[in-house]
C-alpha cells in the first residue's frame, strides 16, 4: 500500500490598509476566477489583495452568470453597463435637484 503525503501552503497577505482591502486567499471565491477576472480588466489585484468594492463587484457578476446562464466575460459586461445605468441615473437626480 502506498502512502500519500498533502503539504499545503499558504501565502500570507499583509495589507496595507485592513479597512478596505482583503486578501484573495481568504475570500470565498477561487483565487483562480479572481484571477481570470483581473486578466480581463474587470477587476484589480495587487499584491494578492482586493478592494472590499471590487468584492461586491464579483459577488454581483456571480449572482448575474447563475441567475442568467451567461460566462463570465458576458456576466462581466451586464455588471459594466448596470454600473454605468447607476451612475447615469445618479447624475439624472443630481440634475434635478440643482
Amino acid at each position: 500500500m502506498s502512502k500519500f503525503y498533502l503539504q499545503v501552503i499558504r501565502q500570507y497577505c499583509e495589507p496595507e490598509n485592513r479597512e478596505d482591502r482583503i486578501c484573495i486567499d481568504d475570500l470565498p471565491f477561487q483565487p483562480l476566477l479572481l484571477e481570470r477576472l483581473a486578466a480581463i480588466g474587470f477587476i484589480e489585484i495587487e499584491n494578492r489583495m482586493i478592494t472590499i468594492e471590487k468584492v461586491e463587484r464579483v459577488q454581483r457578476l456571480l449572482r448575474i452568470r447563475k441567475s442568467l446562464g451567461v460566462n463570465l466575460s458576458g456576466a462581466a459586461i451586464i455588471v459594466e453597463l448596470l454600473e454605468r445605468m447607476e451612475e447615469m441615473h445618479d447624475e439624472i437626480e443630481r440634475q434635478r435637484q440643482e
